[in-house]
């Protein structure tokens, strides 16, 4: 990853230096000065996400890639007005949510305007008849799930980071929520967008529950990181909150009999909200916190919907089927548990990475049922020359699974802690890339995963920066990411 050191007064040169000045009288005149910021303290915050090595610069008092400034549009002909501006002068612009990702996608390589969006909170309407809700990109997950129960609904949209991502974070990464098996990633649930051009163009996509009418713009945007245009707003569909929810814990003797019995109920039709299998190393580490078994692999899994009866038979059905599959019933601790402190590890992390010469991490792969347990094999096998290394398989689909590395890397020395890392990282890459793979689930790629996509997309990518030279040719929208170079 480049990074920018903070220059110093004397190395700045002065047409950049006037550039910027300018660039902050004409943000105030657009958006007023109350709603701009470039003091220093306030734009460290924008350098950066919680990339993980991002916390060894913290560490060494490193400050890099800081932005020019930051500003906070409240509607979308602000959000036009500041990308316009910014295209004449070309300044670039970074859509920023609430800086959870970790992969670097929202870090300002080369300077530019911070394009804060979470002024842009509202909730629009909940559509009691279509189910869907209009929800701006500024909107906290937690804030909109909360709206959504009280009207009787919910998203069914959790990850992890739900009480510190946004609605336009998520659209933007692809993210998965823990109960996706049942209401499916984020781009599952889209309808329609609302956003910005790089030429300052506002556009609405259709709101239709299905169309035949070309490629869908919808699908090409989400996931696309704010580089090719800035979500503002989305219909999404949601659901009527469930009346039944069941949770329950299963052993099994070890990993190859666990994904078996996962494969088995996504296919057999007793699809559960929520079905994470946790290895031997996770089971351990989780065992007491989640009433686990003493050895093995503990399998959660929970059904829940609207309606009593059916979601009563179809756990009735599918504990029954893997009961017939090998496993033992833990009864329903480890689930409630899991339902209860199923948040909790985006924040106890920080506990590890205050510890100086520790370095943790997570990598989420995307696989097929065929190749899960051999991908699974290949990376623990050789992270666990680096260091600690765990993994839970969870997001089940029908054709494959999502399997979730966790790994702990030590050293003193902060270079070969680096070192440590990337090779932890190369090493899952390159094993998604062999065995055919996808590099990422629902983190996205950000900074960090650009020259593994490439790889993976091969003339897919070369496709995907043709229309980033053609929609916004001179590289404004969040420059660099997604491995976009500059047009030659």
């Amino acid at each position: 990853m480049r990074g920018q050191e903070c220059p110093r007064p004397e190395d700045k040169d002065m047409s950049t230096d006037n550039k910027i000045v300018k660039a902050l009288e004409w943000l105030g005149n657009l958006l007023g000065k109350n709603r701009v910021i470039s003091d220093q303290a306030s734009l460290v915050i924008y350098s950066r996400d919680i990339f993980m090595p991002g916390y060894l610069d913290l560490r060494e008092g490193k400050i890099q890639n800081l932005p020019a400034a930051a500003c906070f549009p409240e509607t979308v002909e602000e959000v036009a007005k500041v990308i316009s501006r910014a295209r004449e002068n070309r300044i670039p612009v970074i859509a920023y949510g609430a800086g959870s990702g970790v992969l670097g996608g929202t870090i300002p390589v080369t300077g530019g305007i911070m394009l804060d969006l979470k002024r842009m909170r509202e909730i629009r309407s909940v559509n009691k008849i279509a189910h869907t809700v209009e929800v701006e990109a500024g909107v906290m997950g937690e804030d909109l799930e909360r709206h959504l129960i009280r009207e009787g609904f919910t998203l069914g949209h959790f990850p992890s980071s739900i009480y510190c991502s946004t609605v336009g974070g998520w659209l933007s990464t692809r993210s998965a929520g823990q109960l996706s098996a049942k209401y499916g990633k984020i781009e599952d649930l889209v309808i329609s967008l609302e956003g910005v051009l790089a030429d300052g163009s506002v556009f609405h996509t259709r709101n239709t529950p299905r169309s035949a009418t070309g490629p869908d713009l919808d699908q090409i945007l989400v996931g696309s990181e704010g580089t090719l245009a800035i979500i503002t707003a989305a219909v999404l569909a949601i659901s009527p909150l469930p009346a039944k929810k069941i949770y329950r814990g299963f052993a099994f003797n070890d990993v190859p009999s666990g994904l078996e019995a996962m494969r088995v109920l996504l296919q057999k039709e007793l699809v559960p909200a929520a079905l994470r299998l946790y290895d031997p190393i996770d089971t351990g580490f989780n065992q007491a916190k989640l009433s686990g078994p003493d050895s093995g692999c503990l399998l959660v899994i929970g059904y829940e919907g609207a309606n009593d009866e059916l979601t009563e038979l179809k756990s009735k059905l599918g504990f029954a089927r893997l009961l017939e599959m090998g496993a033992t019933d833990l009864g329903e601790a480890p689930g409630l548990k899991w339902l209860e402190h199923r948040y909790a590890v985006s924040y106890n992390r920080s506990k590890i990475m205050a510890s100086p010469g520790a370095l943790l991490d997570t990598i989420e792969v995307s696989v097929i049922w065929r190749d899960a347990l051999e991908l699974y094999q290949k990376v623990a096998a050789a992270v666990s020359k680096l260091g600690l290394v765990m993994a839970h398989f969870s997001h089940a689909w029908r054709e494959g699974v999502c399997i979730y590395f966790s790994f702990l890397v030590n050293d003193p020395d902060p270079e070969k802690l680096r070192q440590k890392h990337l090779e932890a990282w190369k090493t899952a890459m390159e094993a998604c890339l062999e065995i055919g793979a996808s590099i990422s689930h629902h983190h996205g790629i950000g900074l960090h995963r650009a020259e593994w996509l490439k790889k993976e997309l091969g003339v897919g990518h070369e496709i995907l920066q043709k229309l980033k030279n053609e929609i916004d040719p001179h590289h404004i929208l969040n420059p660099e990411k997604l491995g976009f170079g500059e047009k030659a």
